[in-house]
């Protein structure tokens, strides 16, 4: 008995499929739009009150000295850890159910790494100050206290994003320059400048892979080393800051119970 022909799904109709979602958004779109920038305007008006009235109102007093913000930073913290974990750890191994969810897991991080970061900003009263935490050449001779847990949190959040959004960055070239394929207008020129000049060759894949290859081999051990040196999320930074061992938290359950309650 012969075979039926069958219809196959191939890589062109799975590339048509997904740009036709890159077209114009409808009435839920702008819905969900509006609902998040009802929200932002909400944590605007929140952050011109702590900055009118201090940061009492996030219950800083003695011997709490982050209160909320802590709790805050150590979630965002670790949902950035978690997308790193989905991404990098499992291309290493090699997982077949990974291309489902990395690219959602590698978005996530770098947005999570950036929500985190703002909490130490926070916390530091005057925000239009923050670059003092920067290490740079100054005229007046300031230089940063490497023992303040706010200076482990720099280094380590920043290096955990651009690590994060170059990873992220690169996996996207391939699809970008499938959606340039199929655009039109401005959006081709768009693309065609973030593609890179992506031609998918046999040249450009090996590089590829092997600089994908690298760069998830080196997100690995840095979530470990994030998780090393944020205070929010270690006590060996804390020791390190010479503070009082009264006033040191001992694990971050301990500081997120301390800080809810205050």
């Amino acid at each position: 008995m012969a075979d039926t022909p069958t219809s196959r799904v191939t890589y062109d109709v799975v590339t048509r499929s997904i740009a036709r979602t890159l077209g114009n958004p409808g009435k839920g779109y702008f819905a969900l739009l509006a609902a998040a920038v009802a929200l932002l305007g909400v944590g605007i008006t929140c952050l011109l009150f702590l900055l009118r009235y201090g940061l009492g109102l996030a219950g800083y007093s003695h011997p709490v000295y982050w209160a909320v913000y802590i709790t805050c930073f150590v979630f965002w913290v670790g949902i950035a850890h978690s997308g790193t974990l989905i991404s990098a750890i499992l291309f290493l191994f090699r997982s077949g159910w990974r291309t489902a969810v990395y690219r959602t897991a590698e978005a996530m991080t770098v947005f999570a790494v950036m929500t985190a970061g703002l909490f130490p900003l926070i916390h530091i009263g005057r925000q239009w100050y923050f670059y003092w935490l920067i290490p740079y050449p100054n005229e007046r001779g300031l230089w940063p206290n490497f023992k303040s847990p706010l200076i482990w949190d720099e280094f380590a959040i920043g290096t955990y994003f651009t690590v994060s959004t170059v990873f992220l960055i690169m996996g996207l070239i391939p699809d970008i320059a499938a959606v340039r394929d199929l655009a039109t207008g401005w959006r081709k020129k768009l693309y065609a400048i973030t593609a890179v000049g992506w031609r998918g060759t046999n040249e450009q894949w090996r590089h590829y892979t092997r600089g994908y290859l690298y760069l998830a081999a080196l997100a690995t051990p840095l979530v470990l080393w994030c998780t090393a040196s944020c205070p929010g999320t270690s006590r060996w930074p804390w020791s390190r800051a010479g503070m009082p061992r009264c006033s040191r938290p001992t694990s971050w359950p301990a500081r997120s119970t301390r800080a809810w309650r205050w």
